[in-house]
């Protein structure tokens, strides 16, 4: 990357964001603050040594800038979350990448009363590289979810939720397909202490791919939540997920679902995260992924902080095309944060990813750095 070139976009994305910072961008309050309106903007900045996420991927520079507006009612039986934005991106060389990204998400939430819960509805352009299809991929993503939880009698409670998700393609190459989920679960919960529960639940999910290919999964799972041990805080979720194919196969492994937090002392924390579950990719293919990272932050003092991390994963291609693939990966990062007020923020990180595959194409590996500039009022 060329030295000067990082060095005028730097300048740009700084002026960018201060000009942002001091003109226009303010918070508005209404009804005693009841109601908030915020406005955000950042700039970012990056050198990617694989956009494309092949052996033979090419290497870019890539500028993205985003503004968006978030609304906040916390008045009345439902709370109101809404926020639009909109994201522009453009490669130095690969210009035909360049993205225009729009997204929305709203929330309604009832936090009194017997019965809890919420709804979410979430609409947005996704650009991004496809690891599973070997190139990158243009979608629209449409997102709809219902979760409530009630109180039966005294330790015990039931908890549940309806899900919808669906990924079309635009512009697709050839064998990456759209994909339709439906998904609904149910868990009963019983409160063993103040500071912790079990649980044991049940979630049946239905894959309808584009390609005409379905599938069922069926997952039974117990876990604990709350005060895992000593320190130890978050949500731990084991069990047995079972996957029935159209084609008449039928799978059967381990799942899990980990998020922990250990808060070693006030300056420094580490996020743990365990993922182990089937999935559909854009290629009409079922695989068994399992994922692991740990993510460490340092606070320097109370405006710099240190992060770093690690991970890696394995992926198993059980049917479809790519039935009989394997892929594993190693990931670590390392960056720095600079809280300069409740209003502007920047961040730099150094990023590499390592994927060895069975499929020639898909052994490769990339690097990143990036710079982002960021404001909110």
């Amino acid at each position: 990357m060329d030295h000067q070139t990082f060095l005028r976009w730097v300048a740009v994305g700084t002026a960018a964001v201060s000009l942002a910072s001091t003109r226009g961008l303010a918070l508005v309050r209404l009804n005693d603050g009841r109601d908030q309106l915020f406005v955000n903007a950042s700039v970012s900045m990056g050198y990617n040594s694989n956009i494309f996420a092949t052996k033979t991927g090419s290497g870019d520079i890539l500028t993205t800038s985003s503004f968006g507006i978030e609304y906040v009612r916390k008045a009345g039986y439902i709370g109101v979350n809404a926020s639009v934005s909109w994201s522009l991106g453009q490669f130095g060389s690969n210009t035909a990448q360049n993205f225009s990204n729009p997204s929305l998400n709203v929330e309604f939430s009832k936090a009194t009363g017997r019965t809890t819960g919420s709804l979410t509805l979430s609409a947005a352009r996704s650009s991004r590289a496809d690891s599973a299809a070997g190139l990158r991929t243009d979608s629209w993503n449409y997102n709809a979810g219902l979760n409530w939880k009630y109180p039966i009698i005294d330790r015990y409670s039931l908890s549940g939720g309806l899900n919808y998700g669906q990924i079309l393609y635009q512009n697709a190459a050839p064998g990456i397909n759209n994909l339709n989920t439906y998904g609904a679960s149910l868990d009963l919960f019983y409160a063993f202490t103040s500071e912790r529960d079990l649980f044991a639940g049940y979630s049946i999910g239905f894959s309808d791919s584009g390609n005409g290919s379905q599938s069922t999964d069926h997952s039974f799972t117990v876990g604990v939540s709350g005060k895992i041990i000593p320190r130890l805080n978050g949500n731990v979720r084991a069990g047995y997920e079972i996957r029935q194919e159209s084609t008449g196969q039928t799978f059967g492994s381990w799942t899990a679902t980990v998020g922990v937090t250990w808060s070693v002392n006030r300056r420094f924390s580490l996020n743990g995260t365990v993922n182990k579950a089937f999935s559909t990719t854009s290629t009409s293919s079922s695989i068994d992924t399992l994922s692991a990272n740990i993510d460490a932050q340092y606070s320097l003092t109370g405006k710099v902080s240190l992060h770093a991390g690690i991970g890696a994963g394995t992926s198993d291609f059980l049917s479809g095309l790519s039935a009989g693939r394997t892929d594993e990966f190693f990931t670590w990062s390392a960056g720095i944060n600079y809280n300069f007020n409740e209003h502007f923020k920047a961040a730099l990180t150094y990023s590499y990813m390592k994927n060895w595959s069975n499929v020639g194409s898909s052994n490769y590996e990339s690097d990143s750095i990036t710079l982002n500039l960021s404001t909110r009022w």
